[in-house]
């Protein structure tokens, strides 16, 4: 297979790794085409109905090319003990970037901050993220498709980090002792060298989801593609940002830095998502608009059934159908009973 370049509003021509494609085309990745990047936002601000799909894919785009400048600024630098980025790790950083959004449920945020609280029991003590599904949904990725040609076992761990670092009191490094069979120790030397890369390149770990201080090519693709949709005017210039980013030793460690002259423009960069919060984000109808749609789901939540789940078809609507009238029916018979939930959703609503 191929690279792809793909026509990108924002960005133009965005050149697709092989592996990036294999991912696209699977039921997982393409089911971001229906999640809309704003939610109920589109119901105030006409325009901004675009999807977590080209978010996904301008977010890679970033990812790569952040880590090919960072790469090459590198290379350059007479440091003793510097590190180094490697092709395979800007790989993973393009796959991260890729699929760093794969767990979004329905309307985005909506689904994990409005309608999930909704139905959390009293002894949950963890909330539920749509990293977590995320994460998930990569498993059953790579399960699915063919990888192997291009990373291995580690740059799989690798990725997952880079979407979502593990926390320290819930992971476990799974102990070595005499019984352990081959698939412990196996996994015992991915912890092993996912933990060595964090410590030695944690300036990698600052790109797609940077916890230090929230500058991330997440952030950046999002920020110019909602106010593109939404017809907001911006003046932060990420690729500028691309250009002045630097690798640079912290003390003991080395992290993604930039220069004085960038003040300004990173001014505008946290000034542009003020701006959207205020206008868009938290716009008093858009909040009120999500909030019916979360009392829509909630009240449809019993009834609001997708296939294959023939059993609960059978409990909730197919009461007068004998199975084998159900089964004649077939494929068709559920379309209709999908459809019939979205007429009810819209009469909820």
């Amino acid at each position: 297979m191929e690279a792809k370049i793909i026509n990108d509003p924002i960005w133009g021509p965005i050149e697709l790794h092989p592996l990036c494609i294999r991912i696209i085309d699977t039921p997982q990745f393409q089911r971001l085409r229906y999640i809309k990047q704003l939610g109920g936002i589109s119901l105030v601000y006409p325009g901004a109905c675009h999807c977590r799909f080209e978010h996904s894919i301008g977010t890679s785009y970033l990812a790569r090319s952040l880590g090919l400048e960072l790469q090459k600024n590198l290379a350059m630098l007479d440091e003793p003990n510097k590190p180094d980025i490697t092709d395979k790790e800007i790989l993973c950083l393009e796959v991260a970037g890729l699929c760093h959004d794969l767990g979004h449920g329905p309307f985005s945020h909506l689904f994990d901050q409005l309608f999930i609280p909704k139905f959390k029991k009293p002894g949950d003590q963890k909330a539920w993220e749509h990293e977590d599904a995320t994460l998930n949904m990569l498993n059953s990725i790579f399960k699915n498709i063919t990888w192997n040609d291009y990373l291995e076992d580690e740059d799989i761990e690798f990725i997952k980090n880079l979407i979502k670092k593990p926390d320290e009191k819930e992971q476990k490094k799974p102990s070595l002792n005499e019984k352990t069979d081959e698939k412990e120790q196996k996994k015992h030397c991915l912890y092993e060298k996912t933990d060595e890369k964090e410590q030695k390149k944690p300036s990698l770990y600052e790109i797609i989801a940077n916890g230090l201080n929230k500058i991330d090519v997440d952030k950046w693709d999002y920020f110019s593609r909602d106010c593109h949709m939404l017809g907001l005017h911006h003046n932060f210039q990420c690729k500028r940002s691309i250009k002045l980013a630097r690798v640079v030793k912290h003390g003991k460690e080395w992290h993604i830095s930039y220069p004085k002259s960038e003040y300004y423009n990173l001014f505008d960069m946290f000034y542009t998502r003020y701006t959207l919060y205020r206008q868009a984000y938290h716009h008093p109808v858009a909040k009120a608009v999500e909030m019916m749609i979360t009392d829509a789901f909630v009240k449809a939540n019993k009834c609001l059934l997708f296939p294959p789940n023939k059993q609960r078809y059978q409990t909730c609507y197919l009461k007068h159908l004998s199975k084998n009238t159900y089964d004649f029916f077939g494929r068709k018979l559920e379309v209709e009973i999908c459809w019939d939930c979205i007429k009810n959703l819209a009469r909820v609503f």
